[in-house]
């Protein structure tokens, strides 16, 4: 599902109009991107858990030439998806 298939999804269910809801998706996913940056974490309730974690330099292999590579420090994102949302995905084989 792409932000478009979000938008698309709550227009064709709310009274709102299509560029409104453009909008605030893209407001809701903006805040939460500098919400990360800011802060470690991203709680959402009956959702789940966004971290920021440090991943250090580490030796890796290119995965064109095979060579091994650098790769340099950086922070990545982690999802933690909560009991509810578990549920909701194993109910729906």
């Amino acid at each position: 599902m792409k932000k478009k298939d979000i938008v698309d999804v709550i227009y064709q269910n709310s009274e709102y109009k299509k560029a409104d809801i453009e909008d605030i998706v893209g407001m809701v996913f903006e805040v939460m991107a500098s919400g990360l940056a800011l802060e470690d974490k991203i709680m959402i309730s009956n959702f789940g858990t966004f971290e920021k974690i440090y991943q250090e330099e580490y030796m890796g292999v290119h995965p064109v030439t095979g060579a091994p590579q650098k790769n340099p420090a950086s922070y990545r994102i982690r999802f933690v998806s909560s009991k509810n949302l578990k549920d909701i995905i194993n109910e729906r084989k």
